[in-house]
């Protein structure tokens, strides 16, 4: 008996998978749904044509404050990392002997004045020749300059900004015996940065002077810093082939500092291209390829020609035209005849309900 009831289950199970595939009502078997991609619709944008080059920021003005005499310092005015203006004093070095000849010097001035005038009176009253004026004026003059000398020494120990810029590090304290050429700090105009880099020989035609740059550095990896090439050397380096140039960058937020290392693309160009993602491009051979879907949502495999790439695109020369739809994300899902069912991106889907514009096309299936 139990021989005959698994018989009568294994031809119920039997009779379901018929019914299954060949019932009545399936009439044929099931199809898979179609795969749901990304599309991108292929249109024409402004591709800047770049060139690349690395340099080194410098700034526009920089120099070492060092004082022309030997002497003690007997005040500092300045704080480190402080913005000074040209002529602002920073340090004072000990001058009271050059007070001291200033003085004397005054003096003598004054008393030569004096005998001046009591022998120009003498003079007019034609009591002393006039030669005798002549060599009093002499001994004037040699006062006057001693006067000038004694106040130069004075001003070589009044240590004052020679442009306004920002100040680096102290070196020195007060009662510091200081040498000529000894380091007392820096100073650096910083906001305008000069980045001098190299081009290769073959770019010469393309760079030109007032030309648009684009600068980064590792510090501000999401910041891009604009500026201009300044000048272009004379002569080309005729071991490395290559020739210096020198741009300048806007830094009045003052973040870029002499030494950085500087990534640049300079803007030798505009034109108008049509531009897909790289994602989108897969190669067979040397031929590039992309999947295009018709109206139908019919895929097919669309042979291409690429040009220049720019930030995660892909300019194509040849082989689509203003329009057209690619499987942008999605492409192992697919093949060439089969057709797909369409889906946009979350990130997409939040750009369109705000009113952004969006390159995919299609609704979430």
């Amino acid at each position: 008996m139990l021989r005959n009831l698994a018989l009568f289950l294994a031809a119920i199970i039997v009779a379901a998978i018929l019914w299954r595939y060949f019932g009545a009502e399936s009439g044929q078997r099931p199809q898979r749904p179609a795969p749901a991609v990304v599309l991108f619709e292929v249109k024409p944008k402004t591709l800047k044509q770049t060139l690349e080059a690395i340099g080194t920021a410098n700034a526009k003005e920089s120099v070492i404050i060092t004082s022309s005499a030997s002497d003690l310092v007997e005040a500092i005015h300045f704080e480190e990392g402080q913005w000074v203006n040209k002529g602002d004093k920073l340090v004072t070095l000990n001058q009271a002997e050059e007070q001291a000849q200033l003085a004397a010097a005054k003096i003598q001035l004054a008393e030569q004045k004096r005998e001046y005038r009591r022998i120009e009176n003498l003079v007019k009253q034609k009591s002393v020749s006039a030669s005798e004026l002549d060599k009093l004026q002499s001994a004037v003059d040699i006062a006057k300059a001693q006067v000038d000398q004694a106040q130069a020494k004075i001003n070589d120990r009044i240590i004052r900004a020679p442009f306004s810029g920002k100040l680096g590090l102290r070196n020195i304290s007060v009662g510091t015996l200081i040498n000529p050429n000894d380091a007392i700090t820096t100073l650096d105009m910083t906001k305008i940065m000069n980045v001098d880099f190299e081009m290769a020989e073959r770019y010469l035609a393309a760079i030109k002077t007032e030309q648009a740059i684009s600068a980064r550095t590792s510090a501000y990896p999401d910041m891009d810093f604009v500026g201009a090439i300044k000048t272009i050397d004379s002569r080309i380096d005729s071991a490395t082939r290559s020739i210096k140039v020198r741009a300048t960058i806007n830094n009045e937020r003052d973040l870029i500092r002499s030494g950085m290392l500087m990534t640049l693309d300079i803007v030798s160009g505009e034109k108008t291209a049509l531009l897909v993602p790289e994602e989108a491009v897969f190669m067979r051979g040397s031929q590039h390829f992309v999947y295009s879907v018709d109206q139908e949502l019919t895929v097919s495999e669309t042979a291409i020609n690429i040009g220049l790439r720019q930030s995660g695109l892909v300019e194509v020369v040849e082989g689509l035209k203003d329009g057209d739809r690619i499987v942008h994300q999605g492409l192992l899902k697919v093949r060439p005849g089969a057709k797909v069912s369409t889906q946009t991106e979350e990130w997409r889907k939040k750009e369109t309900a705000s009113g952004e514009e969006s390159n995919t096309s299609g609704a979430h299936s």
